[in-house]
Order: structure tokens, then C-alpha cells, then sequence
């Protein structure tokens, strides 16, 4: 089943439909974590703005996904989705701000790496590189 995702009326409207979309992202934005400003002024890296920003950004993607699909119009995706990553871009950039000196403060998480077991320290023995089980030498 292809989508055909080309605007079913005029250009015009297309381009109003995806601005409404677009302030409608930033509503959601505006609702979940509040202004800016209020980011700015909080601690750095804070876990409930984080939390928050990351739920307002999955609203909107798929409120922007939905109609999108809804009205079969790639406009939607290309001015909702730039809208999203601006709004990312700007909460993300105050969290990590520290409020006193405003600089990006960098935590120590920052750079734990990206493994899903939450395992630390070095591998057990008998695993390789790969992951694998190594044969045992008899």
C-alpha cells in the first residue's frame, strides 16, 4: 500500500494546514514543559525537564505523523518536524544550562556509555569482544 503524499488541495492551503500544525507542536511544547525562560532558570540537567520535554516530543511527533497520514500531505511532516527539532534544540540547550553561570554544564552520564544491560566494570571471563562465548582450551 504506497501513500500518495501529495497535497489534495491547493498549495496555499497546504502551507496553512502545516502552520497550524506547527503551533499546535508548540503549544504542546509550551503546556508540557513551560516557557523557556523557566527552563533556563532551573538547575542544570534536571530530570523532571528532561522527562517533560522528552513526552512533549513524542506528542507531537505523533500528533504531526497522524495528520500527516491523515491528510495524506508531506508538508505537515516537513514544517512539523523542523518545528520539533527547534523546539528540541532550544529546550535541551537551556536544561543544560546552568542558570548561575550560563554555561552547558556536563555531567558525569553524559558519558556512560550507551549499553541497554546496565552492566559496569570489566566483561566476565570467557566472552570476547564480539559478546560471544569463547570455545574453552581443553
Amino acid at each position: 500500500m504506497a501513500f500518495n503524499l501529495t497535497p489534495r488541495r491547493g498549495a496555499e492551503n497546504s502551507v496553512v494546514v502545516s502552520l497550524g500544525v506547527a503551533a499546535l507542536i508548540i503549544g504542546i511544547y509550551g503546556s508540557k514543559v513551560g516557557p523557556v525562560a523557566d527552563a533556563h532558570a532551573t538547575g542544570a540537567n534536571d530530570g523532571n525537564m528532561l522527562a517533560s520535554v522528552k513526552k512533549a516530543g513524542v506528542e507531537s511527533t505523533a500528533l504531526m505523523l497522524g495528520l500527516a497520514l491523515l491528510t495524506q500531505d508531506a508538508n505537515i511532516v516537513i514544517l512539523g518536524g523542523a518545528t520539533i527539532i527547534a523546539e528540541e534544540l532550544s529546550y535541551r540547550h537551556a536544561i543544560m544550562s546552568n542558570p548561575d553561570t550560563g554555561q552547558i554544564q556536563v555531567t558525569a552520564a553524559s558519558y556512560a556509555p550507551a549499553g541497554g544491560t546496565g552492566a559496569t566494570g570489566p566483561a566476565p571471563a570467557g566472552y570476547s569482544a564480539s559478546g560471544m562465548i569463547e570455545a574453552q582450551a581443553g
